[in-house]
């Protein structure tokens, strides 16, 4: 597990980060990034367009990709990591806080939704990120041969 600096203004620090593990971690790191937005992009407008559908309201799911992008960067550069010490004293914080981001993200990149349904979405694909997108991951993963 690789231990993030607390300073990212020490070069020392990053440059201890960036060599203390093989390169073939941070590419190992940046596949498992790309494919985990790719399919969590597929099942974002699989969902929104059902939310379309649904309440008749015009989504435009372009942006999809984006906002998986994001969190996923988020999330696994694990910027929550640094934020979670400072708020421990909130129970569920680690639960909470990522649902959060995903409703704001979700919310700001697709406007057109209502507060209500943007919610919606964005805890039924927080659920959908926590159980099932691992393990899809995991399996496309299976297919690309390893290197190094």
């Amino acid at each position: 597990m690789v231990e993030f600096p607390s300073n990212f203004l020490d070069l020392n620090a990053i440059y201890g980060l960036a060599t203390s593990q093989a390169y073939t971690y941070w590419i190992g790191m940046a596949i498992n990034l790309i494919i985990s937005t790719i399919i969590g992009g597929i099942i974002l407008i699989i969902i929104l367009e059902i939310f379309s559908k649904k309440f008749n309201e015009p989504v435009k799911p372009a942006n999809a990709f984006l906002v998986v992008l994001l969190v996923n960067i988020i999330n696994i550069v694990g910027i929550l990591g640094f934020l979670l010490p400072y708020l421990g004293a909130v129970p569920y914080l680690a639960l909470i806080l990522p649902l959060i981001i995903w409703i704001v993200f979700i919310k700001a990149f697709f406007g057109e939704l209502s507060i209500l349904h943007a919610i919606l979405v964005a805890v039924i694909f927080y659920v959908i990120t926590i159980f099932v997108l691992p393990y899809l991951t995991a399996i496309i993963m299976g297919f690309i041969p390893s290197f190094g």
